[in-house]
């Protein structure tokens, strides 16, 4: 016969059991679907882009996003979407996370969440060069292309508050009105300036105005509140440095013989 005490601590226990909700996490959701889903940029080269006539997604944050998927003994499914798209998306639990390139800001941090740092570098703006701008205080009274919902375009408001901002779907349409002489300028991620000038096939028709710049931290953006799917992410990507795989990533795509060679100055590490 169970005691009165006995009896008296299990009833508790389930008392407290039934007034916790149940911890619901994505987590569990893509251990049983088997596979990520993961928003993700075509437009954003060197970082997730599709060559032309291929259908198929490349670049860093795609390697980044398949080490922490083999990790995590998972498949990877990819879903292009535009920057306007992405925290929509996530909080509505369409995907998983998106790795576009995406910057962690104080701002974003109140609506989604991030995963660690695993990528950093500098905003910048081109012009052409037959333009005559060469600083970015001579953007006053003229327009610039920007991504939606991307921080760039802030960063160079911040800079010269008299420049006029059109927002466009996405990088390659932000670009084409840099060269059609819709804009007068194009700021974004560094890297990308560099690889789209490059894809164009006339990178001196351009100039990158060397009085702006700042720096940013590009993580994986989610959902907030499910801590268990933020944290085996996080300890993937842990995993992904210190094993010596970010390193020859960011060399495939960054290193001495690739069309953006630059130095890696950071490593994936925790806050």
């Amino acid at each position: 016969m169970i005691g009165r005490a006995t009896a008296f601590a299990a009833v508790s226990a389930l008392l407290a059991a039934l007034a916790t909700p149940a911890a619901a996490d994505r987590l569990d959701d893509v251990k049983a679907r088997g596979k990520l889903i993961v928003g993700v940029s075509d437009t954003t080269p060197p970082f997730s882009f599709k060559k032309p006539g291929d259908t198929n997604v490349i670049g860093y944050d795609i390697d980044i996003v398949n080490a922490v998927g083999k990790r995590l003994g998972l498949g990877v499914e990819t879903l292009s979407l535009s920057s306007a798209e992405r925290i929509p998306l996530i909080q509505q639990g369409k995907i998983d996370f998106a790795a576009t390139s995406m910057t962690r800001t104080p701002a974003r941090l109140k609506d989604i969440d991030f995963s660690l740092i695993y990528f950093v570098t500098p905003h910048a703006v081109i012009v052409k060069k037959s333009s005559g701008i060469t600083s970015v205080h001579q953007l006053a009274g003229k327009k610039a292309s920007s991504a939606s919902t991307s921080t760039a375009g802030d960063n160079l408001k911040e800079a010269e508050p008299k420049v006029e901002l059109v927002y466009v779907r996405d990088y390659s349409i932000a670009f084409a009105m840099l060269k059609d002489g819709q804009v007068d300028a194009f700021p974004t991620d560094e890297s990308v300036l560099r690889a789209i000038v490059q894809q164009d096939g006339h990178p001196g028709d351009y100039l990158f105005l060397t009085d702006f710049t700042k720096s940013r931290n590009v993580g994986f953006a989610m959902k907030k509140d499910e801590p268990r799917f933020k944290e085996a992410i996080n300890k993937a990507l842990l995993d992904v440095e210190t094993s010596g795989d970010a390193t020859k990533i960011f060399e495939a795509w960054f290193g001495p013989k690739s069309q953006e060679p630059m130095a890696r100055k950071f490593k994936i590490q925790a806050d």
